[in-house]
């Protein structure tokens, strides 16, 4: 990088009490300092994002077990229960294993199946 200056801007340089090279040398650290600042922020701002989309995530599965709940009571009072529901209850008889497993199961499952409009 090149840095020309007129003569008008050295005598202002100087009238500050400083030469030409130590004014370049300031502004070419300044820039080094602003170069890492931007490194700092970028880090940063990449972990704000892993650590947001943890909770997310986490937000998801804490609301999918609510939904697992809300489901077991309209079976106990005799209301109508989602497709899923009932499909993981088959499951969990069939193979003897814990129903939440298979609720888990079906979430994780349901988010990567492609849709169909027809």
């Amino acid at each position: 990088m090149v840095l020309a200056f007129t003569e008008e801007q050295k005598k202002e340089i100087e009238a500050k009490g400083m030469t030409v090279i130590e004014f370049k040398r300031r502004i070419r650290n300044m820039g080094k300092t602003i170069d890492d600042a931007w490194k700092i922020l970028n880090e940063m701002a990449n972990k704000i994002e892993k650590a947001w989309n943890v909770f997310i995530e986490k937000f998801l599965e804490v609301a999918d077990g609510v939904k697992l709940v809300l489901e077991q009571i309209y079976e106990v009072f005799h209301y109508p229960t989602s497709r899923r529901y009932r499909i993981v209850k088959v499951f969990s008889k069939c193979t003897g294993t814990d129903m939440r497993f298979w609720w888990n199961f079906t979430f994780k499952i349901k988010r990567w199946l492609a849709r169909s409009c027809c």
